[in-house]
């Protein structure tokens, strides 16, 4: 079964969630061997797939498990797809071992940090001279409260996965000074003070942010394109997109563009920016080192961003691509949430409608060959989701003067 076959080397995705799907569908229908690896089925929709040939599901330690999978089924060659920060990080710390049996997709630490770490990130931006958000970070709330900072503001984890998991938020609100210490406080009974960033809020919602989606051969672009963040839920600090469309904005390439190839990035990569209208600037926001929500719009347009992230894994050879038309990408279930919650209701449904009926609508999970996945999404989505909601609101309800709780 785990066998190399005449398509090539098989690959292991690493988290089943709709991103995973859209990596083992792409493989997969090109004859690929794709396995997937989740630490919890209940939130696994890869799993379902007719593209998986098979699940593995394991709370151990993903590299012991992948070691023990390789040598036990002859995995030689085959490539690792992480789709979620903690398995970038994971993979990235443990090239050398994992290197004996697989090609591994994930650049080095000294490359990733770059993007895991936002301290990093606004750190090489600054020396880059890339326009950001005032932000600042300390040791301690009275290093933070001494800052002069621009209100409104927002609180955000500088390292994302130590912070969000645990608590399905990813930013939260502070209006003036007499608000800061107690979400300071919220914030850092899960993370160490010097990992909570105070930033500027930048005004607008979704629809003011854009994406540099790339593939790199060490700091070399290969094929990129640049899309909006059209819609986004939940609605006000979105932890993922809903509706994208691609979209041309030249500062946004070309800031992305010096970054990556300023650390050398190898691989597939999201570097995110939101336009501020107060001083008409694109600033960068995030940096995703992997397989992001909606990769499968690249496919829609000429660049399908997993197939050429296995092809030069596997050392075959990748000219140059480009973008042939626009198009736009659905998440459709959190989608008609962030629809309704609009005040646009009307021209969202427009917009989904008009792509629909131009052929340029791409989805996240529905496809008439592979149908069970966006079926399944149903029934894991609502338990699942009820639990993430409960400790978001569990969370944004602590008092400060709380216990973390269990």
């Amino acid at each position: 079964m785990g066998k190399i076959n005449k398509n090539g080397p098989g690959a292991i995705v690493l988290g089943g969630n709709f991103v995973g799907l859209g990596v083992a569908r792409s493989l997969g229908a090109r004859g690929i061997p794709v396995w997937v690896l989740d630490a919890d089925r209940s939130k696994s929709i890869s799993q379902f797939s007719r593209h998986t040939r098979r699940f593995i599901e394991t709370r151990e330690s993903a590299v012991d498990v992948l070691l023990e999978e390789g040598r036990r089924h002859n995995l030689n060659g085959w490539v690792l797809f992480p789709v979620t920060d903690e398995y970038v990080e994971i993979l990235s710390a443990n090239r050398q071992p994992l290197e004996t049996i697989y090609r591994v997709t994930t650049a080095p630490p000294d490359v990733t940090r770059f993007a895991l770490d936002k301290r990093l990130t606004y750190r090489r931006g600054k020396e880059l001279g890339l326009a950001a958000p005032w932000t600042t970070v300390g040791n301690s709330l009275a290093e933070v409260e001494s800052a002069n900072v621009p209100y409104p503001a927002i609180l955000k984890p500088a390292v994302n996965h130590h912070f969000f998991p645990q608590t399905n938020v990813k930013a939260l609100p502070v209006d003036n000074s007499s608000e800061l210490p107690r979400a300071f406080a919220q914030m850092s009974r899960y993370i160490p003070p010097d990992e909570i960033l105070l930033q500027e809020r930048i005004p607008g919602g979704g629809e003011n942010q854009f994406s540099f989606c790339a593939i790199c051969n060490n700091g070399r672009i290969l094929a990129s394109l640049v899309a909006q963040r059209r819609r986004q839920y939940p609605v006000d600090f979105g932890n993922a997109s809903t509706f994208v469309e691609t979209t041309a904005q030249t500062v946004v390439e070309e800031a992305g563009r010096r970054f990556l190839e300023s650390i050398g990035f190898d691989g597939v990569v999201e570097v995110e920016f939101k336009y501020d209208p107060r001083d008409d600037k694109y600033k960068i926001l995030d940096v995703n080192p992997r397989i992001w929500g909606w990769h499968t719009l690249g496919r829609a347009v000429g660049i399908d961003f997993a197939y050429l992230l296995w092809r030069q894994s596997v050392g075959l050879f990748n000219a140059p691509v480009k973008v042939h038309r626009t198009a736009a990408w659905i998440r459709e279930i959190t989608d008609v949430v962030a629809v309704a919650r609009s005040p646009h209701r009307l021209r969202n449904v427009g917009s989904v409608l008009n792509a629909m009926y131009r052929g340029k609508l791409t989805s996240a999970t529905f496809s008439l060959f592979d149908p069970l996945p966006f079926i399944a999404e149903f029934a894991l989505w609502i338990s699942s989701g009820l639990k993430r909601q409960v400790r978001a609101k569990k969370f944004l309800q602590l008092d400060a003067v709380g216990s973390k709780p269990e």
